[in-house]
């Protein structure tokens, strides 16, 4: 039931997507997610919970892998080209759409994305801390920018999602990366 909401509300954001159409795509009865979540937006804020910590965790695998810091990082952005390719046309990401649809005024949507993204961030830099890349104050700001990068990766998607065009862009962009990750 979580899948069709998740769907839902990443396909069609938070306003466009009713507690309807998830109860016909989960084939779950209204009541029976009223009973469970009490309301659409108590059921969005766990999905949208769940949906971060799924991308605070392709952050730390990618983290974890790679000979080098700038494998680390093409891992991340290659993780991120093939959860944009996943939608045709891109759906984007269910964190970034909801700030710029909900986070305004809504102050629990910014608190998780806030918090997903400093978790981001904090895992980046663990692995530039680990590998000795860049004096220690740059790290802070080198994790923050690798982080907006995917995130930009994934806006981008939402106007041309051919997937050689953002494979060929996060190359771009880990290209300029790439000095800084090997001092």
């Amino acid at each position: 039931m979580l899948s069709s909401a998740l769907d839902a509300f990443w396909s069609k954001g938070y306003t466009l997507a009713s507690m309807t159409d998830i109860s016909r795509q989960s084939g779950v009865g209204n009541g029976s997610i009223y009973g469970a979540y009490v309301s659409k937006a108590g059921l969005f804020l766990i999905v949208l919970q769940r949906y971060c910590a799924s991308r605070v965790e392709t952050v730390r695998q990618s983290m974890e892998s790679g000979q080098t810091p700038a494998e680390a990082v093409a891992r991340l952005f290659a993780a991120v080209v093939e959860d944009c390719a996943a939608h045709s046309p891109s759906w984007g990401c269910l964190m970034l759409n909801s700030m710029a649809e909900l986070g305004r005024e809504w102050p629990e949507v910014r608190e998780v994305a806030t918090a997903a993204t400093l978790e981001m961030q904090s895992l980046v830099r663990a692995r530039l801390d680990e590998d000795d890349v860049a004096s220690p104050e740059d790290r802070v700001v080198l994790a923050s920018e690798i982080v907006v990068a995917s995130h930009s990766l994934i806006q981008y998607s939402l106007l041309d999602d051919d997937v050689d065009a953002l494979r060929q862009l996060s190359a771009s962009v880990l290209s300029r990366f790439e000095p800084q990750l090997s001092r």
